[in-house]
């Protein structure tokens, strides 16, 4: 589905595929650190999970999966999802993870979703991609906004952390017309 790389200063994200499928992603989604402000830590995946889970999103017609990779070394450092794709409305949802704590607070984060969200609309002709964030994960959303994202809007109490306490979640969003 996706046809060739994206490569940006640091990193290049190409599609995640069965080579990527090995024990240092399955550590990323292991490690409570890690996964802390995501929905699949209530699971902890396997090998073949990972794999099938590849493999479902590389037969997606809705969804593009990208590996993150370190342009210099080739070292996988993450992942970014963009899907589902809402054709009708042009939009779609985005999400990341920083696997690889090494590559945390080097811009890897920002610079991926401003190349993501250049290529989604430029390649894809989407009109506005959106993503959600635990407040309580500020790299995140740093992020998000450094590469040119919104905060729309905040939703109070709507997830727990792992430590029972409610956090909210913010709202991101950033469409074709606010991306110069």
């Amino acid at each position: 589905m996706i046809a060739e790389d994206i490569v940006g200063d640091q990193i290049v994200l190409t599609a995640v595929g069965e080579p990527h499928v090995t024990e240092r992603y399955l550590r990323w989604m292991s490690d409570p650190q890690v996964t802390q402000y995501l929905e699949s830590r209530y699971s902890v995946p396997t090998l073949s999970d990972l794999g099938e889970y590849v493999r479902n999103m590389r037969e997606s017609t809705d969804n593009y999966f990208f590996a993150i990779v370190e342009r210099a070394t080739g070292e996988h450092w993450g992942n970014v999802k963009l899907g589902p794709i809402n054709r009708h409305h042009l939009n779609a949802s985005v999400g990341i993870v920083i696997g690889e704590p090494s590559a945390w607070g080097r811009g890897v984060a920002t610079e991926t979703l401003s190349l993501l969200s250049r290529w989604a609309f430029a390649q894809l002709g989407l009109s506005k991609l959106t993503a959600g964030s635990y407040s309580a994960n500020g790299g995140s959303v740093r992020a998000f906004e450094k590469a040119g994202w919104a905060v729309e809007g905040r939703q109070l109490s709507q997830v727990q952390l792992a430590d029972g306490t409610r956090d909210d979640t913010v709202v991101l969003g950033l469409r074709r017309e606010d991306l110069a």
